[in-house]
């Protein structure tokens, strides 16, 4: 074949999807993309600042690699993306100021979405299932890394290793009023994040059968916060979550704060049901705050302690722990209650706790449910 062919083919192929995607482009810079069109040739050949409309139907095999600065890929109802278990990721590289809204992602191999750096991450109503590889302690859902200013917000979860994994971010970061169901080893975890403007706040989790993600654990904290740092006059908030049902992990828990350290913590309104081993326990850290919070547990086999304060990540110092007008109604796993210890290593101060509370039940469930309604979801 003449040298200057292949060249001239690869040309008048990208002139012909260019022509395709460009009959149904606006002049607001929107792209529908259609089952079968290439999302990254879409994602090469537009400018940055292009609304990638993605029709209802399933978009096999796709992949975007370092979408465009400004990119927003915008799904209509019914929009899958299906990795058929053969493509690693749907969204993957650098994103700076991208939008991934209204997509159903599944079927990936080792993360719904994997940025590896990055700014102003916004994903909105997504729903991602069946992903990820391994035990979830590197891979699910959505996993970032040093990436700053994100919002997660709306997304549906399940049968995925883990589920929102931030690492190394910076704040201001908002995962709000997200589901997720028999997810692997954590919901969410916040791994070395600093600064302003963190919330976890209105998610809801549920363990309720076994259909979880083959070879992926199952989940042992929920909520973990590791090595993670808010400031003084802004600390990372984890508010009015709510978690019901629990692995089998004899380490687990519904909130894990000043694991492995950290400052400037508060964990204030959330809603455990026999949501692992340990309610809200705080292992480690300076200044790290657990106030009115509800907690109720049956006993099963590793039930242990609604609350807790201690230096489980000794050698390094903790102080100024307070555990305040929380409420719980916990048995421990021989039937006896057992709602508050602390080793008394950390300045713990337990102030206007109430327990055993008679009268909290499976019932909270379903109220803080509605209370949460209430407030705007």
């Amino acid at each position: 074949m003449n040298k200057w062919v292949k060249p001239i083919i690869a040309g008048l192929l990208s002139l012909v999807f260019l022509e395709a995607c460009s009959s149904s482009m606006e002049s607001s810079g929107q792209v529908t993309l259609n089952p079968g069109d290439n999302f990254q040739q879409a994602n090469d050949n537009f400018p940055g600042g292009t609304v990638f409309l993605v029709r209802a139907g399933v978009h096999s095999k796709q992949r975007v690699h370092n979408p465009k600065n400004g990119n927003v890929w915008l799904g209509e109802g019914g929009a899958i993306l299906d990795g058929d278990n053969y493509i690693s990721a749907a969204f993957t590289g650098n994103a700076e100021n991208v939008t991934i809204q209204g997509i159903e992602i599944k079927n990936y191999v080792d993360n719904g979405i994997f940025f590896d750096s990055g700014s102003n991450v916004i994903l909105k109503r997504l729903t991602i299932s069946d992903s990820g590889s391994g035990n979830g302690e590197l891979n699910g859902a959505i996993r970032l890394n040093d990436v700053q200013q994100i919002h997660i917000s709306h997304s549906f979860f399940t049968r995925v290793s883990a589920g929102i994994l931030p690492t190394s971010c910076t704040g201001p970061v908002n995962i709000e009023w997200n589901t997720g169901i028999n997810i692997g080893r954590n919901f969410i975890q916040l791994d070395k994040c600093e600064g302003e403007g963190i919330r976890v706040q209105y998610n809801t989790m549920e363990r309720i059968d076994e259909l979880l993600r083959p070879g992926a654990n199952d989940v042992i904290d929920w909520i973990s916060i590791f090595r993670s740092n808010g400031t003084e006059q802004d600390p990372i908030r984890i508010m009015h979550n709510r978690a019901r049902g629990h692995g089998y992990s004899d380490t687990g828990s519904f909130i894990m704060l000043g694991d492995e350290g950290g400052s400037y913590q508060i964990a204030e309104g959330n809603v455990g049901v026999t949501p692992g081993q340990v309610g809200i326990g705080i292992a480690g850290g300076d200044y790290i705050t657990v106030n009115k919070n509800i907690l109720y547990s049956e006993e099963w086999e590793d039930s242990n302690v609604a609350f807790y304060s201690a230096n489980f990540s000794s050698p390094v110092p903790c102080s100024n722990h307070t555990i305040s007008n929380n409420r719980s109604f916990w048995y421990y796993n021989d039937g006896q209650q057992n709602n508050i210890w602390t080793d008394q290593r950390c300045d713990a101060v337990l102030l206007n706790n109430r327990y055993p509370d008679k009268s909290l039940n499976h019932n909270i469930w379903e109220s803080s449910k509605a209370a949460n309604i209430k407030t705007g979801n």
